[in-house]
C-alpha cells in the first residue's frame, strides 16, 4: 500500500520517540540489575570452589547470557524507535507544513502528492511539477523511514542477537581506558564472564595487558601474544617476500610496513631476549611474565616489565628501576640485576615465593651526556608512572598482603625517591643504590612510609654517582648563571647516604677498590657474592631488621666538624679538662665517608 498524504498527517511518530525513551529507562533499571548480578557471581568465583562451584557458576553465567541478549534487543529495540520517530517526524512535519501552506493559498494536494495550482493566475502552473516533485519526495522518504524502522524492529525481536555497542554493560571488546585506577579495572574484569574473559584474551588487545588491576598471568598471555604479532608481521612480510628481516626493516614501506612496524620489531626482538635470558633457558627455573608491554612508547625506546615469579602470589615481591643509559631498545631486559636478585631470594627464603619485577617503565635519560640527567623532569614523570604500577600489585594479590620493596639504582633512585614523596606510592620499604640525589624527598620521613617500613642506602665510597647529591644547591646556581641550559631546574637533590637524612645505609663497598673514584664500580650493586646485593635480598625478603646484626650495616656519610680540645696542657699546671664541643659546620656537605676507611672488602657474602 502506498503512503498518502493524508496518512502521513495523521501519524504521530512522536510517539514512537517517546516510546523510545522510556524503554531506555527500563534499559538502564535492568543495566542495575544486571552489574548486581555479575558482582555478585564475581564474590561467588572468589569464595566458592570445587565441581558444584563450577556447576552453578556455568549456571549462573548462562542465565546472566540469556539476560543481556534480552538487554541487548531491548537496546536495539530503543534505537530503532529513536532514529525511526525522529526520522519520521522530521518527514512529517515538513511534508504538513508545504501542504498546509499551499492549500492555505487556494492550491489542491491530492494523496499521491500532485499539485494542482488555482486558475488564476495562469503562471502558477509552471511550478506545479516542482511542488508535486517536492511533495512526492517526501512520502517517499517518509515511507522508506517507516519501511526500515519496521525491519529494525522486527530484527530486534526476532532476528539474530543485535550486536552490543562497545562499551556497554555485558561486552567485553573495550577494556576500561588507560590510567582507569586499578580497583574499578578489577572490577570490570571480575564482572566478566569466563567466555567473555577468554575472547579478550584470544583478541589481546594491546592496553589489555598493560592495566593495573588485570591478575599477572592474564597480562602476561596478552602481551607475549602482542609480542609474537609484532615478531610475526616482519618476518611474515620478509617470508612472502623471499627477503631477509634486515631487507624489511631497512625499508619496511617497500614491503607494506610502516617505520612503527620496524619499530616494534626491535624491541619485540629485545623483549624476547631479555626474557629468555631472566629465565634461564633451561639452566635455572624461573618462571617470567611479560607484566607491562608497550613497543612505541618513549618515542619508540619501548616500555616493558618482566616479573620473575608471580607477584600475585609472592609473599616478598621487589621491584627493581633502572637508571641512566636504561631502555628497552638498548637491552636493559638482558641484564642480570633482576635474576640475581631473584636466584639470591629464593636461596635466602626457600619457602616464601618470591617476584622480582624488572620495571623498564619509565623514559630514563639516554646516556651521561644526556642534558636531562642533570634535572628532575624525567625522575617526577617517571615517578607517577612507577607509583601507580606498584600500588596496583596490592590490588590483584592474592591471599595475605605481599611484602613489597621498590630498589632504585642511579637516576632510578631519584625516581624511585619521586614515587613515594610526590606520587603516593605505596610500599613497605625503599631501596637507594648509586643515588646521585632524592629531589623531592628532602629525609626519609618525606616517603610516607607504613610503621616498621625504612629508607635503606646502598652507596659505594669509590661510586663516583653516589657523591652527587653533595652538590646542593649548586648545580642550579651554576644552571642558573650560564642562561639555564639545562632548563629551570637542575640538580638532582640530596644524598639520601648522609648521616642526617635519616635512611639505613648498608655496606656496598666493591671488592678490590681501588680507593679512587670508579665510575665502574656503579654498576657493581647487584654482583652475586657482593655486601649490597646480600644486603638487598635480606631487605626484600622481608629481613631488613637483621642486617645490624648480620654486620651490614654503615655508617651514613658526615659532615665536616669542628670543636675543642678535650684536654688542654699548660706549663707547671696539671691537666685542665674542657667540655666537649662539637658541631658540624653548618651549610657543608656529608663529605667524610667513614666506608672509605674500611680495610678489605670480600665477594663471598652470597646465600
Amino acid at each position: 500500500m502506498s503512503v498518502t498524504v493524508s496518512m502521513v498527517q495523521a501519524s504521530r511518530p512522536g510517539q514512537l520517540v517517546a516510546s523510545a525513551a522510556d524503554l531506555g529507562t527500563k534499559v538502564a533499571a535492568l543495566d542495575t540489575v544486571l552489574a548486581a548480578q555479575r558482582h555478585a557471581l564475581a564474590q561467588l568465583r572468589a569464595s566458592w570452589q570445587g565441581q558444584a562451584a563450577d556447576a552453578a557458576i556455568t549456571r549462573a553465567e548462562g542465565n546472566l547470557d540469556r539476560q543481556e541478549e534480552w538487554r541487548a534487543r531491548l537496546a536495539a529495540l530503543q534505537r530503532a524507535l529513536h532514529s525511526g520517530g525522529t526520522r519520521m517526524g522530521f518527514t512529517r512535519n515538513g511534508l504538513s507544513a508545504i501542504v498546509e501552506s499551499l492549500r492555505g493559498i487556494g492550491w489542491q494536494v491530492a494523496e499521491d502528492g500532485t499539485a494542482t495550482p488555482p486558475p488564476v493566475p495562469v503562471i502558477l502552473r509552471l511550478l506545479a511539477p516542482a511542488w508535486t516533485t517536492l511533495i512526492q519526495k517526501l512520502l517517499a522518504l517518509f515511507a522508506e523511514a517507516d519501511a526500515q524502522t519496521a525491519a529494525a524492529l522486527a530484527a530486534a525481536l526476532g532476528g539474530a542477537v543485535p550486536a552490543t555497542p562497545p562499551g556497554t554493560l555485558g561486552d567485553p571488546r573495550r577494556p576500561p581506558a588507560p590510567g582507569t585506577g586499578a580497583e574499578d579495572v578489577k572490577k570490570w574484569w571480575d564482572s566478566l564472564s569466563r567466555a567473555e574473559r577468554a575472547q579478550l584474551i584470544a583478541e589481546h588487545p594491546g592496553e589489555l595487558g598493560n592495566l593495573n588491576g588485570i591478575p599477572a598471568e592474564v597480562r602476561s598471555s596478552v602481551n607475549q601474544a602482542v609480542l609474537q604479532d609484532d615478531l610475526d608481521r616482519v618476518t611474515d612480510a620478509a617470508g612472502r617476500h623471499g627477503v631477509s628481516t634486515e631487507e624489511v626493516l631497512a625499508d619496511p614501506g617497500a614491503y607494506g610496513l610502516t617505520a612503527a612496524d620496524a619499530t616494534r620489531y626491535g624491541n619485540a626482538v629485545q623483549t624476547r631476549k631479555g626474557l629468555d635470558k631472566m629465565e634461564g633457558a633451561g639452566k635455572r627455573d624461573r618462571p617470567v611474565l611479560l607484566w607491562a608491554y608497550d613497543p612505541l612508547a618513549f618515542n619508540g625506546q619501548g616500555k616493558a616489565a618482566v616479573a620473575i615469579g608471580n607477584p600475585d602470589r609472592a609473599q616478598n615481591t621487589a621491584v627493581v628501576v633502572p637508571g641512566t643509559g636504561s631502555s628497552v631498545k638498548d637491552g636493559w631486559l638482558e641484564s642480570d640485576n633482576a635474576t640475581n636478585l631473584y636466584d639470591q631470594m629464593r636461596l635466602g627464603d626457600p619457602d616464601e615465593p618470591a617476584s622480582v619485577i624488572a620495571w623498564m617503565g619509565y623514559d630514563a635519560p639516554d646516556s651521561p651526556t644526556d642534558t636531562r640527567i642533570a634535572t628532575p623532569g624525567l625522575a617526577r614523570t617517571g615517578g607517577d608512572l612507577l607509583a601507580a604500577d606498584v600500588n596496583g600489585l596490592g590490588v590483584t594479590h592474592q591471599g595475605g598482603p605481599s611484602d613489597v620493596t621498590v630498589i632504585g639504582h642511579s637516576y632510578g633512585s631519584t625516581t624511585v625517591a619521586n614515587a613515594f614523596a610526590a606520587s603516593g606510592m605505596r610500599a613497605d620499604n625503599a631501596v637507594l643504590i648509586g643515588s646521585p640525589g632524592t629531589d623531592l624527598a628532602h629525609s626519609a620521613a618525606d616517603f610516607h612510609l607504613p610503621e616498621g617500613g625504612q629508607v635503606y642506602v646502598g652507596a659505594a665510597s669509590s661510586d663516583p654517582v653516589s657523591w652527587l647529591g653533595q652538590a646542593g644547591p649548586i648545580p642550579d646556581i651554576v644552571n642558573r648563571e650560564l642562561g639555564y641550559p639545562l632548563g629551570m631546574e637542575a640538580g638532582l637533590g640530596r644524598d639520601p647516604a648522609g648521616d642526617g637524612f635519616g635512611s639505613v645505609r648498608f655496606d656496598a663497598e666493591v671488592p678490590g677498590r681501588s680507593g679512587l673514584p670508579d665510575f665502574g664500580d656503579h654498576s657493581r650493586y647487584y654482583d652475586i657474592g657482593s655486601e649490597s646485593l646480600r644486603a638487598m635480598t635480606d631487605i626484600a625478603n622481608g629481613n631488613g631488621d637483621t642486617l645490624a646484626d648480620n654486620g651490614y650495616t654503615a655508617e651514613g656519610r658526615r659532615q665536616p666538624h669542628i670543636g675543642l680540645p678535650d684536654v688542654v696542657d699548660l706549663p707547671g699546671l696539671p691537666p685542665i679538662d674542657l667540655p666537649d664541643w662539637d658541631t658540624r659546620i653548618p651549610g657543608t656537605p656529608a663529605l667524610n665517608d667513614p666506608e672509605g676507611d674500611r680495610g678489605t672488602v670480600t665477594k663471598n657474602h652470597q646465600y
